[in-house]
């Protein structure tokens, strides 16, 4: 008996070692994993805390960036964009003659980015800036498939007065591409993009922020996700900003705002800042409206939205989790339903702002004008679509240029006449054709697979319009795209859609 319980014990002891040293192998594998980045389901995260510093138009930020390599290559060096150097030098702004006074009101001034310091995981590391202008930053590192590092930033933003979306208006600061953002690569480069368009929003993956920012207490912060502030004693307010899964991080802060909020009835929460006493509610009341008959059609949006009035708003500039607006655009129903559909069919479901630009602008578009249909009536929206849209197929159109054609080839005015408004009457033609239940079914498909994908294509929107009504639309799109003329001449004899 006692020789079978101690060959027992011995038994009992081998396998409890056994499973100690399985336990110490885990162990490392499970700490070798999270070196390696926890897998590449984990996003980036960035983190900024930027001190204000209002007397010299500057920011001085600390910003790091955990980040994994997920190109499947190992790297030698992370590129990153440096879009606030466009203002360091006139000949860097990226704007046509002829718009640089309505860009500088008051004139260039030189602004950009003063680099003090760059560590990779602690240590100091080599870096430089690139481009002719200077618009991108390489910093050294060794980087294997799948590691993780930590870069570290500190600089000063020097601001500019203009009405770009990066720089100080009267009461308002406006900060887009003020951050260095890793650039994605693709066939073994890193991807350098214009600062202008939102074409760099394609080549930046989906990543977390935490912000932080110290503000007297005369200003309010606008962005994106969770904002929250705390008074201080001083006369100041120390303000965090929380987002998720974001591609690019917008933010704004301003003077003599009054605070709105609501949230829909999913919950998306929505703020209002405006210097309007009378007009910030009614902005609201549109803007909750209008959220919460997108969200029952296409599902929730997947962040807050905040829409904050800026004196130098050309239009309601629709930027992901945030609109900027002047004051006429700001109370204006069909401007603000525009800039909301464009969370969905433009940073939702996002396609090529400018290759495949009618993808998001057209479908925002009459998304808009469906959105007035549902508040005020049939009426009402055959009302404006006679009014606004219909006359747009009668416009010739310049050098061959069509609905479909490269966003960056059209003046402004082309541009809001061909590719929103004749989309927009291509989009009801479907719409009439295939039915108002199905069509808007197929926009729930694209918009949801958008979420989960990459760059959304003209044949994910046939795919989804098929997959919602059991048909096949990809010749009877193609054929309004193009030869919407013939079709408003044959459809439209006594000038009126019904």
């Amino acid at each position: 008996m006692r020789k079978r319980q101690k060959q027992f014990v011995r038994l009992l002891a081998l396998i409890l070692a056994a499973l100690l040293a399985l336990s110490a192998v885990a162990a490392i594998f499970l700490a070798s994993a999270h070196a390696q980045g926890e897998g590449t389901e984990t996003a980036d995260r960035y983190t900024l805390d930027m001190e204000f510093l209002e007397e010299e138009q500057a920011l001085r930020i600390r910003q790091r960036l955990v980040y994994t390599n997920r190109t499947g290559e190992a790297l030698d060096r992370v590129e990153f964009s440096a879009y606030a150097n466009m203002f360091r030098r006139q000949s860097a702004l990226m704007y046509e003659t002829d718009a640089l006074g309505a860009v500088l009101p008051e004139g260039y001034a030189p602004g950009g980015v003063a680099i003090e310091r760059v560590l990779v995981d602690g240590e100091a590391a080599d870096w430089g800036m690139a481009g002719d202008e200077e618009l991108f930053l390489r910093v050294e590192c060794g980087l294997e498939p799948g590691e993780t590092c930590a870069f570290d930033f500190e600089y000063t933003l020097l601001l500019t007065r203009n009405a770009a979306s990066l720089g100080v208006g009267e009461s308002d600061w406006r900060l887009r591409g003020f951050y260095f953002q890793a650039l994605r690569r693709e066939d073994g480069m890193f991807v350098a993009t214009d600062p202008l368009q939102h074409v760099n929003y394609v080549y930046a993956d989906r990543a977390d922020y935490e912000l932080t920012v110290t503000l007297p207490e005369r200003y309010l912060l606008a962005g994106p996700g969770e904002v929250k502030a705390l008074d201080n004693d001083d006369g100041t307010r120390a303000w965090t900003l929380s987002a998720e899964g974001l591609r690019e991080l917008c933010v704004s802060f301003g003077m003599r705002w009054r605070e709105y909020a609501g949230e829909t009835a999913s919950g998306t929460r929505v703020r209002v800042l405006a210097s309007s006493r009378g007009g910030g509610p009614r902005a609201l009341e549109t803007a909750l409206e209008t959220l919460e008959t997108y969200e029952n059609w296409f599902g929730k949006l997947p962040w807050d939205v905040t829409l904050a009035q800026s004196d130098y708003a050309l239009e309601a500039l629709s930027l992901p989790g945030l609109i900027w607006a002047n004051e006429d655009a700001l109370f204006n129903a069909m401007a603000l339903r525009r800039a909301l559909a464009k969370q969905f069919f433009g940073y939702g479901a996002y396609a090529m702002p400018t290759r495949d630009a009618w993808l998001s602008e057209a479908t925002g578009e009459y998304v808009a004008y469906l959105a007035l249909e549902e508040s005020d009536g049939r009426e009402a929206f055959l009302q404006a679509l006679n009014e606004d849209v219909l006359p747009a197929a009668q416009f010739m159109l310049p050098g061959g240029l069509e609905i479909t054609s490269d966003g960056a080839l059209f003046s402004a005015s082309e541009y809001t006449t061909v590719v929103r408004e004749r989309g927009a009457l291509v989009m009801h033609e479907m719409r009439a054709a295939m039915g108002r239940a199905e069509f808007l079914e197929g926009l729930r498909l694209f918009y949801q697979r958008g979420l989960a994908g990459d760059v959304m294509g003209e044949y994910d929107l046939v795919y989804a319009l098929n997959d919602a009504s059991g048909g096949d639309w990809e010749a009877f799109l193609t054929d309004w795209l193009f030869n919407i003329s013939e079709y408003y001449q044959e459809s439209y004899t006594i000038d009126a859609i019904e």
